[in-house]
């Protein structure tokens, strides 16, 4: 095709006209004035269709792709004329405007359509191509770039290969053909080419209207708002859904998506195709409803979701007059799936039947109109509106007729994708040739080749039980099944001991002979090495052989108040060296431990004494009835002139050894028992994968209320190590490096919040052997920032029912943070609903099972047969705990966790429980409903309560008081929101993926706002509002009422000190001094004149009680 030097417009035919008219009888008419002229070729130009007007958009920001191009191919084997079937598509050429079309933006930046009066495609001949090379070549021809404004958009390459055969590849832009255009093709040129053949010249009649009528047609539609009621339609069906479908994706999306694609091709044999042909007939419904179903049941399995859209293409031919036209009529609409209630394939087909017969008025809203109704924020990482694609073509099959040859179609996969996921199906003989199309970026091949085969399955079974719960039928094919069973069953994780041991490990964790229980191992410590350091705290340093004395001191004193085996024993102690020795010491004396935090309400205390029947309280000069019950107390700082006599208790396995409570979501916090049977798998079996042995130095770091205190004490006193216990001022930033290095510590737990407060200081801790993380998600950076060369960084995952770890991985910087395989002695399954394996990379359920499982809850039968079920994939009578995190299995068999299924939530290390904070607040007098959410990420991550008022909410400090009363530190909110209501999905719950982020306004607080006056105060507020992201900070608002924590104090410290005066500033200070006030009025009193011993007061002993504070809303517990 020439280029045009210039051009006019022409009239398109009047189309209103000509459905008024006899079809065929009225000729277009085009003056001569109206065509420019362009050497032999005459052009004239017409605007764009709307489809065509998108996909020139995608083609510039993707240029050179071969998304859309429309290929078909042929192998033909018998006598083949090439000139005749050069003479046939010249005449196909000439009778279809489409094919002489071009695509440029005109001068005032609308895109035209420019067809020229005459032209020709002309096959390009590649000859003698041996057989093993053809397939190649035509890949690449067909993915070869279009230029869409110079053309042709239609190309045609022979292929004389060296077996005697012949292979012809069409290649068309999708701007110009469509799937039916591209049948229309072959059935013109298999007619020209058999008249060609025999001599004969036949013209086909002209064809009473071309693309460019329809386009500008479809565009006065348009300009008159005749779509207006069918775009409508759409909006409305769409309006709530989904943003985008949840697939399980093998990588994230990148911040643009991109058009690299793969091709997964499998056949539905004829035997298929005839059960969902009757399938559907008995419905009521086609065979494109029954596959449609199929495919709709099997993207809901994949993403969870039972809310789907679902895109699928439709020709746009609804008048006879279009069935012979040639050019880009499909249109696109996009369907919303209702999958809810369980529904059966005879249900879900007859759901789809109605929703399509209910949408077939309206299927002449163009796509690009819905999406710009529903969607005109574009998000450019992922598709609008419609990511899954379902195309589908039974009527006729693409065939190439070639008088006197044997014609075969033959198979050509472009290396692109339009969609994420595309399942194409259509006519290929007999059979149903199926073609599963995905974006390369998204998925892997061995991923979407694993999906075939779960969709073929689901299809079986579909068609077998089409009136069963969709919920009941399998996917996973029976192999894949046990493979995915059998590699949990290992608990190897990263265990020192040869693959062959762990189940040799687990046999014996289950039962661990009754003198060698965790507390008998650390006596065993005393006696093989007694003068070896056991425990460090300030100033206070311990042999093994002097701890097990003071730890058997109080077990003595513990049996005189007639502690036996199993009684529980609370631990209401300041943290340090007590509070450890203590737990050693009621082990040794038969009973159970039950840690009790000082910091927490005495509300909480006394609901954790009474529930967990705790029959002794240990406690200290400043804990004395602190739980506020009538529970008979012993002070450990106390000692008598005699003690009596002491014989170690002998316990069992199966007896209780401690007992841990968690947050509940029935406003009450639940106690985890835990037997001496998994204490013991934890410090013998899984000590080894981190591991921990006799040469390190171990930090404790955590609240001992939380579970890793059992590990960070049990590790090394089994392993003869030395317990290091961090102070309270030793716990965030500088002060913790400080502690790590200046101990020479090799391992340490943290909480990635707390880890992420450690300075970027390569190689300032060289000791460090040893980071573990967990108790919340684990970001990259950390990975990034703490990785060194000879230290590992080991992401361990487990919840409180499985004695603190249940998987570990270790984390290296730039692969992906996981939670690994699971510990030895443990099992670990992802499953669905129906506690089925879920096939790799599909999300499912995480459930733990092994030798690690608690007891169940304290005084809670309900909850703990809830919780703990029975595992079908054990041994008889084994159970398997429900941990309510969501994760799926990598095809290496490694576990990626995914987030919560329910309203618990990981922030800062603690596990709180939503439903426990929302119940709570709605026994508020002035609270109608309340929700509440985490928000932000990382470190800056916020405890948030969105909170519905009866007349007016109370104020945000009448609300943190209110729960204050109730609730630990760490569980109160710190940003508090009021809604006119909550934001609901279909099912009339919370739907929190709607709770609106905080605003940046300075919260509803009782003390009225005063403007900070001081230049100090003004350079504290700012710091306050940048860290906060607030509008404004009041003069004597207090820190923490503002939503502060001690992670943003840390943020405010830092902030500060970048200012010379400000140097000297501490934590401890900020903590004294809460508001922007008392903060300035500190600074000018002390800049530049820190006395020395001002400092020393401000570091001595009397900062314990700020520390209490610190303690109680510290984000670094587990």
């Amino acid at each position: 095709m020439c280029s045009p030097r210039g051009r006019s417009a022409r009239s398109p035919r009047p189309w209103r006209t000509y459905w008024q008219t006899a079809r065929g009888t009225e000729h277009r008419q085009m003056a001569a004035d109206d065509i420019g002229t362009v050497g032999e070729y005459e052009e004239y130009e017409f605007p764009t269709s709307d489809a065509q007007a998108r996909l020139l958009v995608l083609d510039h920001m993707d240029p050179g792709a071969a998304t859309y191009h429309v290929p078909a191919a042929f192998v033909v084997r018998g006598p083949f004329d090439a000139a005749a079937f050069g003479r046939a598509l010249d005449a196909l050429v000439a009778r279809h405007e489409s094919l002489r079309t071009v695509l440029r933006t005109g001068p005032d930046g609308v895109p035209l359509q420019i067809v020229s009066t005459a032209g020709r495609v002309e096959p390009r001949v590649e000859r003698d191509v041996p057989v093993a090379e053809v397939e190649a070549l035509m890949h690449a021809e067909a993915a070869r770039p279009f230029d869409v404004a110079t053309g042709p958009l239609l190309r045609c390459t022979l292929y004389t290969v060296t077996d005697g055969s012949h292979r012809i590849l069409l290649v068309a832009h999708h701007l110009v053909c469509d799937g039916w255009s591209l049948g229309v093709l072959l059935r013109e040129l298999s007619a020209g080419y058999e008249n060609e053949t025999k001599g004969l010249h036949h013209t086909p009649p002209e064809l009473p209207l071309q693309f460019p009528d329809f386009a500008s047609w479809q565009r006065e539609r348009q300009t008159a708002g005749e779509y207006a009621g069918s775009v409508a339609h759409w909006a409305e069906r769409l309006r709530g859904a989904p943003e985008a479908v949840a697939l399980p994706l093998d990588r994230p999306r990148g911040a643009v998506r991109t058009a690299a694609g793969g091709t997964e091709r499998f056949t539905l044999p004829a035997r298929v195709r005839a059960r969902l042909a009757e399938t559907a007939r008995t419905r009521g419904g086609t065979p494109f409803m029954a596959v449609f179903a199929a495919y709709a049941a099997f993207v809901s399995r994949l993403s969870g979701s039972e809310d789907l859209v679902i895109g699928f293409p439709v020709s746009g031919r609804d008048r006879p007059e279009l069935q012979d036209m040639v050019g880009m009529l499909t249109n696109t609409l996009a369907l919303r799936i209702d999958l809810s209630g369980d529904p059966s394939y005879h249900g879900l087909i007859d759901r789809l039947r109605t929703a399509l017969l209910d949408s077939q008025p309206y299927q002449d809203a163009p796509f690009e109109a819905v999406v710009n109704e529903v969607a005109p924020a574009r998000e450019i990482s992922h598709d609008p509106v419609v990511q899954v694609v379902f195309g589908y073509d039974d009527d006729t099959e693409l065939t190439l007729s070639l008088a006197g040859a044997e014609v075969e179609r033959a198979h050509v996969a472009l290396d692109t994708a339009k969609f994420d996921f595309h399942l194409q199906v259509e006519r290929w003989g007999e059979d149903l040739a199926a073609y599963l199309i995905y974006r390369s970026a998204l998925f892997d091949t061995e991923t979407v080749r694993r999906w075939v085969r779960c969709f073929e399955t689901l299809l079986e079974q579909l068609l077998q039980r089409p009136q069963a719960p969709l919920s009941t039928l399998d996917m996973l094919p029976q192999d894949e099944k046990e493979r995915l069973l059998a590699a949990p069953l290992r608990g190897a994780g990263n265990c020192a001991t040869s693959p062959d041991e762990p189940a040799a490990a687990q046999q014996h964790s289950a039962a661990p002979p009754k003198a060698h229980l965790v507390p008998d191992l650390v006596a065993n410590q005393a006696t093989t090495r007694p003068e070896a350091t056991a425990l460090v705290c300030g100033d206070l340093r311990l042999t093994y052989a002097e701890l097990l004395r003071r730890a058997d001191h109080l077990a003595a004193r513990l049996q005189a108040h007639g502690v036996r085996r199993g009684d529980r024993v609370g631990l209401l102690l300041p943290r340090g060296a007590d509070m450890a020795v203590a737990a050693l010491a009621v082990l040794r004396a038969g009973g159970a431990y039950v840690p009790l935090d000082p910091a927490h309400p005495a509300a909480r205390l006394a609901y954790m004494v009474t529930n967990s029947a705790t029959s002794l309280l240990l406690t200290a000069a400043r804990t004395t009835g602190l739980a506020g019950t009538d529970v008979p107390e012993l002070r450990v700082d106390e000692h008598p002139d005699t003690v009596p006599a002491f014989t170690p208790a002998t316990c069992a396995p199966g007896d209780l050894a401690y007992v841990l409570y968690t947050s509940g979501s029935t406003g009450v916090p639940k106690g985890v028992a835990v037997e001496h049977r998994a204490l013991h798998n934890l410090a013998v079996n899984v000590c080894p994968v981190f591991p921990v042995t006799g040469t390190d130095r171990v930090l404790q770091f955590v609240s001992f209320g939380f579970d890793v205190a059992v590990s960070d004490l049990f590790f090394p006193w089994v392993a003869g190590a030395e317990l290091h216990i961090a102070q309270e001022d030793e716990r965030l930033g500088e002060a913790l490096q400080a502690r790590l290095r200046d101990s020479r510590i090799t391992y340490v737990f943290l909480p990635p919040s707390a880890a992420m407060t450690l300075p970027r200081s390569p190689g300032a801790l060289p000791e460090l052997r040893t980071l573990a993380v967990g108790g919340e998600a684990c970001p990259a950076e950390l990975v990034e920032r703490l990785g060194e060369e000879g230290r590992r960084i080991v992401n361990a995952y487990g919840p409180s029912e499985a004695t603190v770890y249940s998987t570990t991985a270790d984390l290296r910087p730039g692969e992906p943070v996981v939670i690994g395989h699971a510990v030895p002695g443990s099992r670990a399954y992802v499953l669905d609903r129906r506690l089925r394996p879920a096939p790799v990379g599909v999300t499912g359920e995480l459930y733990v099972a092994g030798a690690t499982l608690a007891r169940g809850y304290i005084g809670r039968p309900g909850m703990t047969s809830e919780r703990f079920v029975a595992d079908p994939y054990g041994p008889p009578g084994s159970r398997m705990y429900r941990t309510g995190d969501l994760c799926r299995v990598d095809a290496h068999g490694v576990l990626h966790y995914l987030g919560r299924s329910d309203s618990q939530v990981k922030l800062r290390g603690y596990r709180i429980e939503l439903g426990e904070i929302e119940a709570l607040l709605a026994n508020h007098p002035e609270v109608t409903v309340a929700a509440a959410a985490v928000r932000g990420d990382g470190a800056d991550q916020r405890l948030v309560a969105y909170v519905v008022g009866q007349d007016t909410a109370p104020s945000d400090e009448a609300l943190r008081a209110h729960l204050t009363r109730r609730l630990p530190g760490y569980m109160v909110p710190e940003v508090f929101v009021r809604l006119p209501e909550l934001p609901l999905n279909r099912s009339g719950k919370i739907d929190r993926s709607r709770l609106p982020e905080p605003p940046s306004s300075r919260p509803r607080l009782s003390e009225s706002y005063a403007a900070p006056d001081s230049a100090a105060e003004q350079r504290v507020a700012r710091v306050w509002q940048q860290v906060l992201t607030l509008d404004r900070v009041g003069a004597h608002d207090n820190f923490f009422d503002l939503g502060g924590n001690s992670v943003r104090l840390l943020a405010v410290l830092a902030a500060l000190q970048e200012h010379p005066e400000y140097r000297d500033l501490t934590l401890i200070d900020l903590f004294r001094h809460p508001t922007v006030a008392a903060v300035a009025a500190h600074l000018d009193r002390t800049a530049g004149q820190i006395a020395p011993h001002e400092e020393a007061a401000r570091r001595g002993s009397d900062r314990r009680a700020a520390l209490h504070k610190l303690r109680s809303r510290k984000g670094t517990k587990r």
